[in-house]
């Protein structure tokens, strides 16, 4: 896997199983997944440094939250082949 790809957009289309040749549908749509990724990985990370200095608060919460974030990824991006190794079993 490479750091960089001109053709992202198409191949994260692809793994979602998004069917447009649109570039700006895809692009907003690649936009909102991962903005919201980063959002939830940047309250992870505040919420890490809290548990490590204060490990009675959030308890094992943010394990929860991450699995649940990988859960809702696998959902959006069925095809992927990374996220095909994680197999949750509730």
């Amino acid at each position: 896997m490479t750091w960089f790809s001109k053709k992202h957009l198409d191949d994260a289309a692809e793994i979602a199983e998004i069917r447009t040749t649109n570039k700006i549908h895809k692009y907003c749509w690649h936009f909102v997944l991962s903005i919201k990724e980063a959002g939830m990985l940047f309250l992870l990370a505040l919420g890490s440094v809290i548990h490590a200095f204060f490990p009675w608060i959030l308890n094992f919460k943010l394990l929860e939250w991450r699995i649940v974030m990988l859960k809702n990824l696998k959902k959006k991006l069925p095809r992927d082949p990374l996220l095909k190794k994680i197999d949750f079993n509730d």
